[in-house]
């Protein structure tokens, strides 16, 4: 499997030495686009194929879309079973 974008946290954050240098644009959640503030609550998976390579996307989630998302993904999951 190729990862063509995971998020990696940065590890802690350093001082900027140099006030010239810009600013990052914050990490954003890829369900609603509301920056995300620290470390992302989850993240999403997306796989697809092109020929035989395989490609993997973990896009980062907040607090609020991440549960949604699982909670959504079980509640969905518990109907399949029920038939």
């Amino acid at each position: 499997m190729t990862p063509n974008r995971r998020y990696v946290d940065g590890g802690p954050l350093l001082r900027r030495d140099d006030p010239d240098e810009p600013e990052k644009d914050p990490v954003r959640c890829d369900s609603c686009g509301e920056p995300i503030a620290g470390s992302p609550a989850g993240a999403g998976l997306f796989l697809w194929t092109r020929g035989d390579e395989v490609r993997y996307e973990e896009p980062p989630l907040c607090e609020r879309c991440a549960y949604a998302i699982a909670v959504g993904g079980m509640l969905q999951w518990e109907m399949d079973e029920e038939g």
